[in-house]
């Protein structure tokens, strides 16, 4: 079975990350999505990993209910939490080993396609050449090819600063939390 694999922290999800979920659903019989640092929480992490995933929840199922016309249906996708396993800035080995047995253990086969947006100078290193050579795909999707390259770090910008703008790069369900998520920012600024 084909099986593609996003990885983000979705703080929050935003059209970038759906750009990307999309090509993983269009490309995929089955999608896994993890939520990463789902065990974080601070400046750089300040929505907890529960309204991260309503927020992926309810932006993917507009998604799914907006393609029901389409006669190519997506496939089906799961939604998880993932832990890091020590720090952010760990792409070690071990960190591959780590993320690649939890994706396993979800999705029951060795082989998959990672979806990423930041680059393959990181993605690369989590993994030793074995496994990219003889397990893993890598599927790119230029940042800036995607709402002038949006970046949850903008979007938390836009929110703390009532930006207008806002409602034309996120989903509907996070323009309409956007209150709450601007409190969680503003108690990690």
């Amino acid at each position: 079975m084909k099986v593609g694999v996003i990885l983000a922290r979705f703080q929050p999800i935003h059209n970038g990350h759906l750009e990307l979920i999309k090509k993983a659903l269009d490309e995929n019989e089955k999608v896994l999505i993890l939520i990463g640092s789902a065990d974080k929480i601070g400046v750089r992490n300040p929505i907890p990993s529960n309204i991260r995933m309503k927020l992926v929840e309810e932006s993917l199922s507009d998604l799914v209910d907006n393609k029901k016309s389409n006669p190519k249906p997506y496939p089906p996708y799961q939604v998880d939490l993932l832990d890091d396993l020590s720090t952010e800035e760990d792409n070690s080995h071990d960190w591959g080993f780590y993320l690649y047995s939890n994706i396993v253990d979800r999705i029951k086969q060795s082989t998959f396609t990672i979806y990423y947006s930041d680059g393959y100078e990181i993605i690369t290193k989590w993994f030793p050449g074995f496994i990219l050579r003889n397990y893993v795909s890598l599927s790119l999707l230029a940042r800036n090819s995607v709402e002038n390259g949006i970046s949850a770090t903008k979007v938390r910008k836009m929110l703390l600063d009532d930006d207008d703008e806002l409602k034309n790069v996120v989903p509907e369900s996070v323009h309409k939390m956007r209150n709450t998520l601007k409190m969680y920012i503003e108690l990690w600024k």
